[in-house]
């Protein structure tokens, strides 16, 4: 899920979960739009192993950045995460995967089982270093520092680099090459857009540490 840009949203704490019921529900509206839309276009599972590996993937996404949002971040959830990303920037991305599915060849196991790997490397990166980062911070020895540990030891934006590495492999699960504007998009926005300004606001808040 692509962060916002106003830095106000980072250090601002969750007051209830308001917000995050209204992106579970938002979420849960998308997740059942896009089923639909593929068992429309693919046919029903127990017909395109396609099907079954895109219903998932999205079911898997959904389920993980709910998870995310609710458990493992402390701030509130923006208002533009509630609307451009909940209601813009990821239903476009899932129309164009359906629209774009192949649907004369489905796919074979070895290449269900590749893609498999990659998009659950690109999940464990994303959502396994906000989990390091939350226990580390729950540590009161630690409040008011800046956690370079675990994966992000690897890179500053591990959890962007494993966002971009699942869009990538959620994009060739379609079997459609034009679909690779997905991942190159994200990547793009968090160099261009999202990484610069988390850089600019770690760096006033953390100081030397950044």
């Amino acid at each position: 899920m692509a962060p916002t840009t106003n830095n106000n949203f980072r250090s601002t704490d969750r007051q209830s979960n308001l917000r995050a019921n209204i992106f579970l529900t938002e979420c849960l509206v998308v997740l059942s739009a896009y089923v639909y839309a593929l068992n429309h276009r693919l046919g029903p599972v127990s017909e395109s192993s396609r099907m079954l590996l895109l219903a998932v993937f999205g079911a898997i996404y959904m389920i993980r950045v709910n998870v995310m949002s609710r458990f493992l971040l402390k701030r509130e959830l923006a208002v533009e995460e509630l609307t451009v990303v909940a209601l813009l920037w990821l239903p476009s991305i899932l129309t164009s995967f359906v629209a774009l599915a192949t649907t004369d060849v489905d796919l074979s196991t070895a290449k269900c089982v590749a893609i498999t790997a990659i998009y659950v490397l690109g999940s464990y990166l994303n959502t396994y270093s906000e989990l390091q980062r939350k226990i580390w911070k729950g540590d009161m020895k630690n409040k008011g520092r800046c956690y370079t540990e675990g994966l992000f030891s690897l890179s500053r934006n591990i959890n962007y680099f494993g966002d971009t590495v699942l869009f990538g492999a959620w994009a060739a699960a379609t079997g459609c090459w034009w679909n690779i504007w997905v991942p190159i998009a994200m990547a793009a926005s968090f160099w261009f857009y999202h990484i610069p300004d988390k850089e600019q606001y770690l760096a006033k808040r953390y100081g030397r540490d950044w």
